[in-house]
């Protein structure tokens, strides 16, 4: 008898059958989680969201608080602080179009995502914001290897110690209403034995009242700073030459001058003592040293001139380096009569018990050492004396303060670009376009009694004789001025 098979097992059809199913399931299952639009996808982009909404969440409660402080402003600066405490910036040049690559999640986020409102350019720390004497701001853009210098007085009261290694510009960095007059000192290291230095002084701009030629005593004078665009001055008032294109020869409408604040030193300070006169030494403007004398003036102008050259003090800057004019030594002469001089209020010159003026005490003489002061106001033969930083040693400059012109008074004679009409070649080499380096007169027999030949503002009729200077008009044997005591 035949017997049936089995017709209970799984053919092979039904199998292959059943793991096309079950792949078509699982497909599904997969698609459904992490296709583009999966639930895992879908999860992990909701998180990098949340992440990047976090993130930016904190940057703008910051970037508020610093808005709620500078009423509903930002610096840009600022605002690139706060942005990078949280990632690196890329390097488009403006802020709002970089992208921030998130530290956290390494997320990149656009800064114009994150915030769209008011920025404003940083307001830097300005030392000038105390002054409020319409002092222009000093102009040290073409000036190289420069810092900036103030003065503390030490715990003994005893000593000015100069903070002159300071290369952004400090708090108070100037103060003229307080004869706080803006100082720089510039640097050239020439090798590893040598190096140049020189302390300068910033004149503003200023108008002011020419006083009268008769009085003998020093007075007060009044003056005003002014902008540069100011060119017609008050009623009553003379706009100093010093800074004018019509007074100064070619140089144009000047916001103020750098000068020398002290004589000029040569560098090789020994030199200068012992009188030595060659072009092969280089100035500097340095305290307590001897003075560069004995040197004819036409190389004192070849080495003034020269100041910007490769090797020298002022080596890569553009500014136009020379001899104090006649003019220029008159605009600091002035200033220094005026309330921003030894007239304001935190000048060590105190008014005299005998009702006289206050004037700038004398540089001794007989050592010719730069900054120094004697022991009273007419001291001319001091055996010692006191330096220019000493407790008594600002009673020798233009402010009465550390921060003035010294050497004004006393000292060496100041020779300065000034002399007789026709004697600028032969005493100081100057050649054709080159005259506005140069103050020319012409001699009278008026001019040497009565200053008739005088320029206004150059200080040798206006203070003629104060408190006992020399004054000589030159003449056809004294052809350059010579100017202090």
């Amino acid at each position: 008898m035949k017997r049936m098979k089995n017709s209970q097992g799984i053919t092979l059809v039904a199998l292959v059958i059943t793991i096309i199913i079950l792949l078509i399931l699982a497909g599904v299952t997969i698609a459904t989680l992490m296709g583009d639009n999966g639930l895992i996808t879908r999860a992990n982009d909701a998180k990098i969201a949340t992440e990047i909404a976090d993130i930016k969440e904190q940057i703008q409660t910051e970037i508020l608080g610093k808005q709620a402080e500078n009423e509903g402003n930002i610096s840009d600066d600022t605002l690139k602080g706060i942005l990078e405490k949280y990632g690196v910036l890329s390097k488009e040049e403006k802020l709002i179009d970089k992208t921030l690559t998130t530290t956290k999640g390494n997320h990149e986020i656009k800064v114009s995502d994150i915030f769209n409102g008011t920025t404003v350019q940083d307001t830097p720390k300005d030392p000038v914001i105390a002054d409020k004497s319409g002092a222009n701001v000093p102009n040290v853009s073409k000036i190289a290897q420069k810092t900036y210098v103030t003065w503390d007085l030490n715990e003994a009261k005893t000593e000015y110690v100069p903070n002159d290694t300071q290369t952004t510009q400090p708090d108070n960095w100037y103060n003229y209403e307080n004869g706080k007059w803006a100082n720089i000192k510039t640097t050239n290291k020439i090798s590893d034995t040598e190096t140049l230095e020189a302390y300068w002084v910033w004149i503003p701009r200023y108008e002011y009242i020419v006083p009268e030629a008769t009085q003998t005593t020093a007075t007060k004078i009044e003056a005003k700073f002014i902008p540069v665009s100011k060119t017609k001055p008050d009623e009553g008032y003379t706009i100093h030459p010093a800074f004018t294109k019509a007074g100064n020869g070619g140089f144009g409408e000047l916001d103020g001058i750098w000068v020398a604040k002290f004589e000029a030193v040569s560098s090789t300070p020994t030199a200068s003592n012992g009188g030595e006169d060659t072009l092969t030494l280089k100035v500097q403007v340095i305290p307590n040293e001897p003075s560069w004398r004995y040197i004819q003036t036409k190389n004192i102008f070849t080495v003034c001139r020269r100041m910007t050259s490769n090797g020298e003090v002022l080596a890569g800057s553009t500014v136009d380096s020379h001899m104090m004019k006649n003019t220029e030594w008159g605009a600091v002469a002035i200033l220094s009569q005026s309330k921003y001089g030894v007239y304001n209020p935190q000048s060590n010159i105190k008014d005299p018990i005998d009702g006289t003026s206050r004037r700038i005490w004398n540089n001794p003489s007989s050592l010719y050492i730069t900054g120094s002061v004697g022991s009273s106001e007419d001291d001319k033969s001091e055996s010692s004396v006191n330096a220019y930083n000493s407790a008594n040693g600002p009673k020798a400059s233009t402010t009465g303060t550390v921060y003035g012109v010294y050497d004004m008074a006393g000292g060496s004679w100041e020779y300065v670009a000034g002399c007789l009409n026709g004697q600028e070649n032969a005493k100081f080499g100057v050649i054709a376009g080159e005259s506005k380096y140069v103050d020319l007169y012409t001699y009278s027999s008026d001019s040497y009694s009565n200053y008739d030949g005088a320029k206004i503002g150059d200080s040798t009729k206006e203070t003629k004789g104060w408190n006992g200077d020399d004054s000589v008009f030159v003449d056809s044997s004294n052809p350059v001025f010579k100017r202090g005591r």
